[in-house]
């Protein structure tokens, strides 16, 4: 018997568009609108959305300086870090006091710093930075180490462990950008050391902040969730209901 071939062509699996129920929500309620005013076409845009803006770099601040960290990058600086070195470089006498240290301070007084008790936290990655945060303008501190001759070092400070180093641990940060409240943070690596063994070493190795005003930022994290482009539903698609929404949504999943 003579084999019948089947008319239907093979047809790879759509990917499906999914909606947030934000945007589902406007649409639906936008039915109503278009139905009663019987406008044509209209584009409806999708809402904006966040966006982490992250810089990758490698600088060093030096001894007795300060490096100026504009987060935005508008030409405005933010915040300035300082590391201050005092005292002979070379072996101490028995009175003398050294010390090397490293700050943070907001450049304007509307910025701020996360921190408890006066001191900047060296924060680990993953930590959400938001509205609530333990932000105050005053936690400029980060850590240093001092001494009186030859007695025993001391360290102070949550980026100045005795002996040891911090790598990769972040600042949290919030400033104002045309007047709305961001929020980001610097990445940096220090090591604390006596003057006579080279002092405070502090790398910046990265920093980023949150283009959407008052939306959290966790540290660590250097983009924000990817959005697929949509095409914009007209209020003739609207006007039908539903059933225009429903149709809307189809064209969505043929095109992706």
């Amino acid at each position: 018997m003579p084999q019948h071939t089947s008319n239907r062509s093979s047809l790879k699996p759509r990917t499906t568009a999914q909606l947030t129920l934000t945007v589902e929500k406007k649409l639906l309620g936008y039915v109503s609108l278009a139905s009663a005013t019987g406008v044509g076409v209209l584009a409806l845009s999708q809402p904006s959305e966040a966006k982490i803006v992250y810089t990758a770099v490698h600088q060093t601040i030096a001894h007795n300086a300060t490096l100026q960290l504009d987060l935005n990058g508008d030409g405005t600086n933010d915040f300035s870090f300082s590391n201050r070195l005092s005292g002979p470089a070379g072996a101490p006498t028995f009175s003398t006091r050294t010390s090397a240290a490293l700050s943070i301070s907001p450049v304007a007084k509307t910025n701020q710093v996360w921190g408890s008790s006066g001191l900047v936290s060296a924060l680990p990655a993953g930590v959400k930075l938001g509205p609530h945060g333990k932000f105050a303008p005053s936690r400029y501190f980060m850590g240093g180490v001092s001494a009186i001759g030859g007695n025993h070092p001391m360290y102070d400070g949550p980026w100045a462990p005795p002996g040891g180093s911090e790598k990769n641990r972040y600042v949290g940060l919030k400033f104002v950008i045309d007047g709305k409240i961001h929020f980001g943070w610097a990445r940096l690596s220090v090591q604390v050391r006596q003057t006579k063994n080279g002092g405070v070493t502090a790398v910046l190795t990265g920093y980023a902040y949150e283009s959407e005003a008052n939306t959290p930022i966790e540290t660590g994290r250097t983009s924000g969730p990817e959005v697929a482009e949509v095409t914009p539903i007209t209020l003739g698609q609207l006007a039908l209901g539903a059933a225009g929404i429903v149709a809307w949504r189809r064209e969505q999943e043929d095109a992706a």
